[in-house]
């Protein structure tokens, strides 16, 4: 399976999105100075870093792993049904913003 190439700070992007499943980190050579982060998204494929010293990688990877620990998928909304969205500046609501704006003044 090939591997997306991609920057560290861009993974922890898809973390974010709620993309990312699992994390792993690779050593790339015999002497482990270097390692990648390898990650396993939602819908099976893997994106990896390049070759980093291996504290960014272990850093990368561990803010990775605490958040979906503590469940950061589970609080953003992937998948929802856009006949619920609605803008708020032009639907419903019978404020006046000039008013409101009025009454913060004094």
């Amino acid at each position: 399976m090939n591997r997306i190439p991609m920057k560290g700070r861009d993974i922890e992007s898809l973390l974010y999105m709620g993309k990312i499943a699992s994390v792993n980190v690779e050593y790339c050579g015999e002497s482990k100075k270097e390692a990648k982060v390898v990650a396993k998204l939602i819908t099976g494929e893997e994106v990896e870093t390049e070759c980093i010293p291996v504290r960014a990688a272990g850093k990368i990877s561990i803010v990775i792993k605490h958040y979906l620990k503590m469940g950061v998928d589970k609080l953003i909304i992937q998948d929802i049904d856009m006949k619920e969205i609605r803008n708020v500046d032009t639907e419903g609501g019978e404020e006046d913003e000039v008013q409101d704006r009025q009454d913060s003044k004094e």
